[in-house]
């Protein structure tokens, strides 16, 4: 008899494997022959950001069922209103458990029916209307009415979606239809995580009209594949964000710090030597430390995220093609299959990789930022403080003679001296941006988080809140204003090189510096440091000859495109007066781009003397053309309302048509618009010229771009060559000229318009004895200086304004300070090392009701936080630092 054959694990391996394998070639020829292609996984042309169209198509179904809440036909549906609304998706949600299903419940043996789809999903949208009324009932509502879900809508919504065949503009040819899977996945996306997905989607309340335009009269949001689109996470990993020198007197930088990304990866990857320095000299570099973001309102004090500049994201966003591996350009520079005459440059860097637990991994070109983490810190913290943040300025040591010991404008809303605050630091000599700083108290930030006032913020404010995401990024870059007296400088520079009484003013003005003393008051350095508006208007239109024959506004005009105002204002163009703040460059430097469009971030910078075409505020904006002026009537300007010349009202309420147009850009007004990095370009070039740098750089953000260090590697510079740091330029600006310039703004703090301010932060009599700053103030034109908010309630509020002048009162100006300084850093240096511009929203008296400093009353807060700062970081005042 045979012996019974024994079964071993190894027999019944091979037997279950051999069973197996048929249903897995049965899967895979379903999947990828008889199951078409889902875009979902599809990746030919969508490999780094993909979007499934089913499910854009099934999230749009909610736009319709999103109503205001008081119109809600039926509420979230039971799980039996669900299929009865959508009986297409009956079977797949009725809970006829599939194979797969009965399979987990016998494995499981709970014994208890897991619940059906139509169940869940039931329960998701429920959750969805909850999370839909706190969405739109919260003090930081972003929807114009509070919303809820409708079930009736929503249910012919989906049948129409799930009956309508789908073209995707990715997939000519191609047609999809919306899955009942598809829809509870979409209901799942919006409900997860208590609706956090809802702040990512566009609503009413929040969008422009231009958007609103293009809805249907009661729809309330709107859902797009931009909102919900991924990207690749195995293309590889971006480079890395560069900032500070941790060994100063090595020969090469070493960076301090990097800005880290959501991925232990980048973290790792960025701290790696290879990234930041040659391999060989590893062992002597200490590794820069991660800085988790950017500062945001609500830091704590010792946060490391001082240190970064607010939206540095969206500064360095059009960068991303390159720091990105999945980027257009990094791939056209580094794929093996790119030919050199395709990438736009000409040139090919080759691969950019580095070894990643063992296998080689692309990455982004890395950026070297011009940021001084410390200096930033400084700035950030200082806005902060004067913008409420009261444990700040404790920190810090900051204090102000006005508030005599107590918090820092308690006498004020929020109890903070300014609404808003904006500053930027540059370095003169080498034109490296060392600090871009910006707060808002929360209020103003409400304002524009809009369409509410958040609960707790004084409603008699004159503005309507309303969104607008850009005045919810940093504003030292991204807010402008009418530049007022700070143009004074480049004004002073065009009088002074004048060739008809440039060179008899000049001298006049260098044997007048060799008195020690106070410029007098018929000065040109003495009307600078009063800021005496009417003698410079004087000047402007050539008083000093009878106001005929003028030329000296066309004079300023050209002046200001030398301190690098009206860039790409020559014809109209939409981003007159803008600069690229990444690398410096003029906004219509194409010439040498070859045609191609230099990688950019064009921030408003500065305008003097353009219009807009034809008139019309909507227009492109260009330079004036040269005009003669009515004599008589500029005569009659100078004299101002009483008639009189020389007294308090001269130059103001001009008429005349182009001479009053002309008179209000001579105020600083009008037209006329500036950035604190743009005022803080200007002086920062006029500080150059005095020290006698014969060549300047433009205010830049990015050092430079560079790939992997490695033996052999090539500097990015090459393949960005048409992109990246603009050349430094011959400085048009007269030495001599600047050096009086810079010496009638060294006495504004002693005996001039920011002697205020500087004792707010000094004492009177170091105020009269510092001579390592010189700075220039400025007050835009504000109509409510002397109304108070009482009276604004009734104005704006009750809708009492009736005459032109009231109206005016409840419009968008608002009460805006400047102040802009150059200073010494370095004891016994006699160069001016450092530029500083801070604009200012100041802020309301609590008590009063009416605006701190009216006109040009009260001490300067722009003025005074460029002196904390600049007390601090040149080591003249004392207290903490960070």
């Amino acid at each position: 008899m045979a012996e019974a054959r024994t079964t071993t694990l190894l027999g019944l391996a091979i037997g279950a494997s051999v069973a197996v394998l048929p249903v897995l070639l049965l899967v895979l020829f379903s999947v990828g022959v008889l199951r078409p292609l889902d875009p979902i996984t599809h990746a030919a042309s969508y490999r780094d950001r993909h979007v499934s169209v089913r499910l854009v198509a099934a999230l749009k179904t909610f736009e319709q069922a999103v109503v205001r809440r008081d119109r809600v036909n039926v509420g979230p549906p039971s799980a039996l209103l669900l299929l009865d609304g959508v009986p297409q998706c009956r079977s797949a949600w009725d809970g006829h458990e599939s194979l797969l299903e009965r399979v987990r419940g016998l494995l499981s043996r709970t014994g208890v029916a897991p619940p059906s789809a139509a169940q869940r999903l039931a329960a998701r949208l429920s959750d969805l209307d909850d999370e839909l009324l706190r969405f739109s009932k919260g003090s930081g509502r972003r929807v114009s009415d509070a919303v809820g879900f409708d079930s009736a809508r929503w249910f012919a919504a989906v049948g129409a979606a799930l009956q309508r065949p789908i073209d995707a503009p990715e997939y000519p040819g191609r047609k999809f239809t919306v899955q009942c899977a598809d829809i509870i996945t979409a209901a799942a996306m919006l409900a997860r995580s208590d609706g956090r997905m809802l702040g990512a989607l566009s609503w009413r309340g929040t969008e422009v009209e231009r958007v609103l335009s293009r809805w249907r009269p009661e729809q309330f949001v709107e859902i797009s594949s931009r909102q919900i689109a991924r990207s690749n996470p195995w293309r590889g990993l971006p480079g890395c964000i560069f900032m500070g020198n941790s060994a100063p007197d090595a020969p090469a930088p070493v960076p301090a710090y990097f800005v880290s990304g959501s991925r232990p990866a980048e973290s790792l990857l960025c701290a790696r030597p290879q990234m930041y320095a040659a391999s060989e000299n590893d062992k002597d570099v200490a590794a820069p430390t991660a800085i988790a973001g950017a500062a945001t309102a609500d830091l704590a004090v010792d946060d490391e995220r001082w240190k970064v500049p607010p939206s540095l994201d969206i500064m360095l966003q059009p960068l991303s093609t390159l720091r990105l591996p999945s980027g257009s350009l990094y791939r056209l520079y580094t794929d093996a299959s790119t030919a050199i005459d395709e990438t736009p440059t000409a040139y090919r860097y080759g691969p950019n990789r580095i070894d990643v637990a063992g296998s080689p991994t692309d990455v982004g070109f890395s950026i070297d930022l011009t940021i001084d983490p410390s200096v930033q810190e400084l700035a950030q913290k200082t806005a902060a403080c004067y913008t409420g943040r009261q444990d700040v300025c404790r920190a810090l040591g900051i204090t102000r003679i006005e508030d005599a010991g107590g918090p820092l404008g308690h006498r004020m809303l929020e109890q903070a001296v300014v609404r808003m605050a904006a500053v930027a630091i540059i370095d003169v000599a080498s034109g490296r941006i060392e600090a871009l700083a910006g707060a808002l108290t929360p209020c103003a930030r409400h304002e524009y988080d809009g369409p509410h006032r958040a609960a707790g913020c004084d409603k008699r404010l004159p503005y309507v809140p309303r969104y607008r995401p850009d005045a919810l990024l940093n504003p030292a870059v991204f807010y402008d204003a009418m530049p007022a007296s700070v143009i004074k400088p480049i004004m002073a520079e065009a009088f002074l090189t004048d060739p008809e009484v440039g060179a008899r003013w000049l001298a006049s003005e260098r044997a007048s510096m060799r008195n020690p003393g106070t410029p007098s008051l018929e000065s040109l350095r003495g009307q600078l440091m009063r800021s005496m508006s009417g003698r410079f208007l004087d000047r402007m239109f050539c008083a000093d000859q009878g106001f005929v024959r003028c030329e000296r506004p066309w004079r300023i005009e050209a002046m200001a495109a030398a301190f690098g105002w009206n860039g790409g204002c020559t014809t109209p163009r939409d981003d007159c007066g803008r600069r690229d703040l990444l690398f410096g460059r003029a906004v219509d430097a194409g010439a040498d781009s070859g045609g191609v469009a230099p990688l950019a971030t064009l921030v408003p910078y500065g305008r003097l003397l353009v219009e807009p075409l034809g008139g019309r505020m909507d227009a492109p904006f260009h330079l004036r053309s040269p005009l003669a002026l009515d004599a008589a009537k500029v005569r009659t300007c100078a004299a101002g309302p009483d008639g009189q010349r020389f007294s308090n009202d001269d130059w103001e309420k001009c008429g005349g048509g182009a001479v009053v147009d002309i008179v209000a850009e001579g105020w600083g007004q009008g037209q006329a618009r500036a950035s604190a990095l743009g005022v803080a370009g200007m002086l920062a070039s006029l500080a150059a010229a005095a020290n006698g740098q014969t060549a300047t750089r433009s205010p830049h953000l990015v050092e430079g771009l560079h790939g992997v260090a490695s033996k052999g590697s090539n500097a990015l510079e090459l393949a960005v060559s048409r992109f990246g740091m603009a050349e430094a330029e011959p400085s048009r600006l007269q030495h001599d000229v600047a050096e009086v310039i810079l010496s009638g703004l060294s006495y504004s703090h002693r005996a001039g318009t920011a002697r205020l301010a500087c004792e707010q932060v000094f004492d009177a009599r170091t105020c009269r004895d510092m001579d390592w700053i010189a700075g220039k103030t400025g007050t835009p034109t504000f109509p409510n200086d002397e109304r108070s908010l009482d009276e604004l309630w009734r104005l704006c509020g009750q809708g009492a304004a009736k005459t032109r002048a009231e109206q005016a009162s409840c419009g968008p100006l608002r009460p805006y300070k400047w102040y802009v300084a150059a200073y010494r850093t370095q004891r016994g240096d006699p160069r001016w090392t450092k530029v500083i511009g801070v604009l200012t929203e100041r802020n309301w008296l609590r008590e009063s009701g009416r605006i701190h400093g009216a006109g040009d009353h009260g001490p300067n807060p722009a003025a005074e936080i460029a002196m904390q700062i600049a007390g601090r970081h040149a080591g003249f005042l004392g207290g903490a630092a960070p």
